[in-house]
Formats: structure tokens, C-alpha cells, sequence
């Protein structure tokens, strides 16, 4: 387990690791060419950066200010993410309806080399709301290094967190793999971000939010924008070669045109056997089954918005039992009823809410 050198990641995190730079007082062009890299071309789309060039950019940060605490210089970093900066992911985010909507799609689509360590939300034996973030890839990374990219990326879940949202929302709970930083006015800016019970020197980095964020209503949601981010987002990561078959399959099962296809028929579209479909879907941590009832739940969202069908007709459209089990499944992806969506959107008078919402 490592970082690959030549990996390729997003140019956000050698953006905002220098502005952190300049706003400590550092020349920006000498921090662009510690890593390689030309600060001309970074005002254009998509520019190439790979992560050795990002990580020789962060050292350069971190030698160029030793007088400043690595993890408070990631905590700043951090603070410069958001919803804007994250592109077509953010456009396809922010537009959902719901905060859990939009953790569906961070669930099922990479963020494309935003972040080096793995970062889930799931829920918690209590209803809570838990963002992990898996830094084990960073270990062999020197501590500086290492503890600045922790700090930068917790810090960020939160900064995204409050865009979506649009108010300030900080964690109950949060658990760092850090040490509390040596100067108390260093600790004191970590608590005001991740609220008073933080705890450093934790085994894993965890962030506990109230379970009822879940349903929090999204400032710019959006059912037709969010399509089309999101048909564009899988597009450029499949230019990207980010995610090979997964990505792929997730774009053969939103075909508006044909129902979603069967494991079989998906594997042989894809040319693949059943087997190595079900393996490369496991490496990534997720299932046909989940990709497949995805795909469906989003093809049930834009019949609903479009106003001509009840939910019974919806649901057996989809291959559902009954309504019932159809609002379990909608409900357990985006985090509110079939009625209750069909009651908020403009185009309604044809949908009905039945019993079940």
C-alpha cells in the first residue's frame, strides 16, 4: 500500500496548497516549480498534475514555512476546498436534493484525485451520520507530510459540508489520527472547526454528524442539472481512465433510452466475464446489485419529476414487488419518500402519493 507516483490527481490540491503559500508570505512560482510544474498552465481546464509533482509542491510548503505546525498549514489548506472547486463532481453534488442524495453520488462516482485517502460516510449504531477518512495509503509518507494531508482532508469534508448545506454545520464528535498540535492557539483552530469534543491521537479519523443531516434540503437542487452533471462527470472520468469497468457499467446502467440490463447481458456489453465484473465492482467496494438498484432509483426520480405516473405505476415500471418495497429502496438512497419527492416538485398534479410515503 503507497502512493504511485505517477498517479494522476486533480489540480485543486496543488491550487490551494499554494495559495496557503502565498498567504503565509511564499513566492507561488517557486512552489509550482519545486513540483515541475508551469503556474502558466494551471488557468487552463484539466491540467495534468501527477502526485509526485503535488507531494514535492506540499514539501516545498512545508520547508518553506518551518516555523509553521504542518497540520495547522493542512487545517488552512483544507479551508479553501469547496462544492465550486470540486467541478463537474461539485456542479453533480450541490444540484441533488437532499444532503443523502448527494452522499449517493459521492459513494458511487471517484472524486477523481481529489483526495489520496479513501473517504466514506456511513451510518452509525446510533443514526449518526460517520464521514471516515482511510490515511493508511499516506503512512510511509514522512510525518510532516503525512500530517498535513490528514489535516487537509478532514478539514475539507467539512468546508464541502457546509457548502452543500449552506449554513455552518460542525461535526459532534471527531477523531483524528493527529497529535494535538503543540501551540494552543493551533488546537483552539482545530476545535473551532471540528467542534469542542474533538480527540487527537485517535486510531482512524472519524467525523460524527447528527443522523437528521441527512435530510437536510440542498440550496441548489436541481433534478434536470443534476442529470446532466453527473452524465458529464462519468464521461470525463471514463476519458480519465479513473475506474475502468465500474465507471463504464455505471454509464451502460444509466442509458435513458433501455432499461437497465442484468449481470449477464452488462458483463458481455462490457466485455468481461461475469466473474471479473463481480471482482473489479468488489475492489471498488460496491456490487451490481447496488450499481444496478442506483441506476433504477435515478430513472424513478426523473419519472416522478416529470408529474405522469403514480408511484405504483413507477414502481412496477422498475421491477419492483410493490410500492412498498419501491419506497424502501427510494427512501434508503435519498433519504425521503417517493411522496414526499413528488410533492416537491413543480410538475406534480399526475403523481400521487400513496400510503406507503
Amino acid at each position: 500500500m503507497g502512493i504511485h507516483a505517477g498517479e494522476r490527481r486533480d489540480p485543486l490540491g496543488v491550487i490551494n496548497s499554494v495559495a496557503t503559500g502565498v498567504a503565509c508570505g511564499l513566492d507561488a512560482a517557486r512552489l509550482y516549480v519545486a513540483g515541475g510544474l508551469d503556474p502558466r498552465l494551471f488557468d487552463q481546464p484539466d491540467i495534468p498534475v501527477l502526485a509526485w509533482q503535488e507531494l514535492a509542491v506540499v514539501e516545498a510548503l512545508l520547508s518553506g514555512l518551518p516555523d509553521q505546525d504542518p497540520m495547522r498549514l493542512g487545517l488552512e489548506t483544507g479551508l479553501r476546498y469547496g462544492v465550486a472547486g470540486l467541478g463537474l463532481f461539485g456542479w453533480a453534488m450541490m444540484t441533488r436534493a437532499t444532503l443523502a442524495d448527494a452522499l449517493t453520488l459521492w459513494e458511487r462516482l471517484p472524486i477523481l484525485g481529489v483526495s489520496y485517502s479513501t473517504i466514506t460516510a456511513a451510518d452509525g449504531p446510533a443514526g449518526e451520520l460517520i464521514f471516515s477518512l482511510d490515511d493508511r495509503v499516506l503512512l510511509d509518507l514522512p510525518p510532516p507530510v503525512h500530517h498535513f494531508l490528514i489535516s487537509r482532508g478532514n478539514t475539507s469534508i467539512t468546508r464541502v459540508l457546509q457548502d452543500l448545506i449552506g449554513a455552518p454545520v460542525v461535526p459532534a464528535r471527531a477523531e483524528l489520527r493527529l497529535p494535538c498540535p503543540p501551540r494552543p492557539e493551533d488546537e483552539q483552530a482545530f476545535r473551532v472547526v471540528f467542534g469542542p469534543d474533538l480527540t487527537f491521537g485517535q486510531d482512524g479519523n472519524r467525523l460524527v454528524y447528527d443522523g437528521d443531516l441527512r435530510a437536510a434540503p440542498l440550496r441548489f437542487a436541481n433534478l434536470s442539472a443534476t442529470l446532466s452533471a453527473e452524465q458529464a462527470l462519468l464521461a470525463a472520468a471514463v476519458r480519465r481512465g479513473a475506474g475502468g469497468p465500474v465507471l463504464a457499467l455505471r454509464v451502460l446502467l444509466r442509458d435513458a433510452d433501455h432499461p437497465p440490463p442484468d449481470l449477464p447481458t452488462a458483463a458481455a456489453r462490457l466485455a468481461l466475464s461475469e466473474r471479473s465484473l463481480r471482482r473489479r465492482l468488489a475492489e471498488a467496494g460496491t456490487s451490481f446489485r447496488r450499481e444496478r438498484e442506483a441506476a433504477l432509483i435515478e430513472r424513478a426520480r426523473r419519472l416522478m419529476a416529470a408529474g405522469k405516473a403514480t408511484i405504483e405505476d413507477v414502481a412496477a415500471e422498475l421491477g419492483y414487488a410493490d410500492a412498498a418495497a419501491f419506497t424502501r429502496a427510494f427512501r434508503r438512497w435519498t433519504g425521503e419518500t417517493p411522496g414526499r419527492f413528488a410533492r416537491s416538485q413543480p410538475r406534480r398534479s399526475a403523481m400521487t402519493a400513496s400510503s406507503t410515503t
